[in-house]
């Protein structure tokens, strides 16, 4: 990736071929700026998602509920052992680098959490329409993630790091809650 940038630096690909970028988030339209990229080169265009295609269930499950990759800047290891501090089960559907360590964390936490592996269409849903909340304990920047929106269309608040594009996409006390 990065032989890629430096490549395209020198060639001067993106000055000269791309008029804007559409980026998710006013998170990274401002990190991109801050990196010296000229701002007025950005447009903001949020995620979105076609909301007839899921039921909602608002009410509230047992399980807390982890969608995406078992990788560390996701911040599942921190999930697994808070987990194990507040006795609650939570859910972790996703596959990744991480998945043996954190099945072998959650053994030694004591803690409550069931590893799915990846699902996707109505197992997905029905999973998250389960769910107490949908949480994402990401420890890098996020974007504007998918799973905060499907959490949303399927009736459920979500719980997600204060970092990113996530508090763009989470208002405090009423569609979830920041840490």
């Amino acid at each position: 990736v990065f032989a890629e940038a430096l490549l395209h630096r020198l060639l001067q690909t993106y000055e000269r071929c791309v008029d804007r970028f559409v980026v998710p988030s006013r998170f990274y339209v401002a990190k991109l700026a801050e990196w010296g990229l000229p701002r007025e080169r950005f447009v903001q265009i949020p995620n979105f998602i076609d909301v007839r295609a899921y039921r909602a269930d608002p009410a509230p499950g047992k399980r807390y509920v982890y969608v995406g990759r078992l990788s560390p800047e996701k911040g599942v290891a921190t999930l697994v052992r808070a987990a194990g501090l507040a006795g609650c089960g939570v859910t972790v559907i996703g596959t990744g680098p991480q998945a043996d360590s954190l099945r072998h964390l959650a053994l030694q936490c004591g803690a409550d959490v069931e590893f799915t592996g990846f699902l996707s269409g109505d197992a997905l849903q029905v999973a998250i329409r389960s769910a107490r909340a949908v949480v994402l304990p990401s420890e890098w920047y996020e974007n504007a993630p998918m799973s905060v929106l499907e959490g949303y269309a399927l009736g459920k608040p979500c719980v997600g790091a204060r970092i990113g594009g996530l508090p763009e996409l989470i208002r405090e006390g009423e569609t979830g809650a920041t840490f």
